[in-house]
């Protein structure tokens, strides 16, 4: 199979590459490995949120805060991706957004706190319109619901956690819980099972109706934090119903993966891009690249009973991280599936991991070193193939966890490994 530009990868740097290479007239086929790590994420874009992984303050603005990191540090992955890119990738991400049909806000001048299901504040930078209700910047008295019979958001413990660190007067958070209707006493449900459920109407209404009057006598401020469940697919439209039939604002929070709010987004998206004429190859790895006089003239795809050749003039890998098989795990090495090189060495696997899930893992910096175009370097700098170029987690050093970025350094990377794609 012959293709113009092919970008392998099912994350979110994978979707903004290839929409890139749309906008700008080229025809390129997106390779979709297998499982996708975006249904287990946030479903908010977070650019920068805290300053290193050691911070305690969140950023205000991502976009000044970046512009000194790449200053301090100029091998960082947005110092190689550059601040052009993420803002051109970003305005893009946010058009795509309107025209699939979602309703989104924000910028890269401005984080917004938010309270995650577990009550802690959370700084991300795009957002949304269902999430917007819960910026902790507001004033508002927040009250926590929650559902018997749903153990993914446990409305008292947010309500005791955001309490104490939210700074605000005593009571001013709280959580109740309600009993759904249509679900028998005892019985436990999912997140798909809400979702699907709140886009029948009458439910709908009559768990309005129960929260309204489990709060007649907290005040006219109050604000509702639920969990991300109001619908799977008509979300606005299903959102601002339940508002206006509670009568206080109401915003969703996402919960446990997988996440309703991760699988309205990246189901969406995807599906647009097949709508819109891009050609989709599912459930089929690279597992290498064949690679002569310093270019790639093709790789091979793992396919149910045989392997496919997938020829292009040039090809973005964008890989997350292992869910879509950027790495390969041994005992005592990491290689990359592709050009089959040793990333890292251990002699024992633990020594990938640190004992605290709250420091930077290392595990997490294994990847490809990279040029300046963003190309697979060899140990001496050059590129392992001149027409390839890397996005997203596959690249050493991409750590986004700590610092809260993994959506702005997806974006970032995916648009400027696209632009260079083209070049090439």
């Amino acid at each position: 199979m012959r293709f113009d530009i092919a970008v392998v990868g099912s994350g979110l740097a994978a979707l903004v590459a290839t929409r890139s290479l749309q906008k700008a007239g080229r025809q390129p086929v997106l390779i979709w490995p297998g499982l996708s790590s975006l249904y287990f994420v946030y479903a908010t874009i977070d650019v920068l949120g805290y300053r290193d992984a050691t911070a305690t303050e969140p950023v205000d603005n991502p976009r000044a805060a970046i512009g000194e990191l790449i200053a301090a540090h100029p091998d960082h992955v947005y110092a190689r991706a550059g601040l052009e890119a993420l803002t051109a990738g970003t305005a893009l991400a946010l058009d795509w957004l309107r025209e699939a049909g979602f309703s989104w806000r924000g910028g890269l001048d401005r984080n917004v706190v938010l309270p995650t299901a577990t009550g802690t504040p959370k700084p991300s930078c795009l957002i949304p319109d269902s999430m917007a209700g819960g910026d902790l910047g507001r004033d508002d008295p927040v009250i926590f619901c929650g559902f018997e019979g749903y153990e993914d958001f446990v409305p008292e413990l947010a309500a005791s956690n955001l309490s104490r660190t939210w700074g605000h007067a005593p009571g001013s958070v709280r959580g109740l819980r309600i009993r759904p209707p249509r679900f028998a006493p005892g019985r436990l449900f999912t997140s798909i099972d809400l979702a699907r459920s709140f886009e029948d109407v009458a439910f709908r209404r009559e768990v309005a109706d129960r929260v309204r009057t489990s709060i007649a006598t907290n005040g006219d401020r109050v604000r509702i934090g639920v969990p991300a469940v109001l619908g799977l697919t008509h979300v606005a439209d299903t959102h601002a119903r339940f508002e206006e039939e509670v009568g206080h604002p109401v915003f969703e929070i996402p919960t446990l993966p997988p996440s309703v709010l991760a699988l309205r987004l990246f189901d969406r998206l995807r599906k647009h891009l097949q709508e819109t004429g891009i050609e989709l190859i599912w459930a089929a790895p690279a597992h290498a690249a064949e690679v002569s006089d310093g270019r790639c003239h093709r790789i091979q795809l793992k396919s149910p009973g045989r392997e496919q050749a997938v020829e292009a003039r040039a090809y973005v890998l964008a890989l997350e991280d292992t869910a879509d098989g950027a790495m390969r795990a041994g005992v005592h090495t990491i290689q990359d599936p592709f050009f089959h090189r040793v990333l890292a060495r251990s002699d024992v696997p633990t020594e990938r991991t640190l004992e605290s899930l709250f420091k930077p893992q290392p595990f997490a910096q294994v990847g490809y070193r990279i040029t300046d175009r963003l190309q697979p370097a060899d140990d001496d700098g050059r590129p392992l193939a001149d027409n390839v170029f890397v996005a997203g987690g596959a690249i050493a050093g991409y750590d986004p966890s700590g610092t809260k970025s993994r959506g702005g350094m997806a974006i970032a990377t995916g648009y400027r490994a696209a632009q260079e794609a083209m070049a090439a």
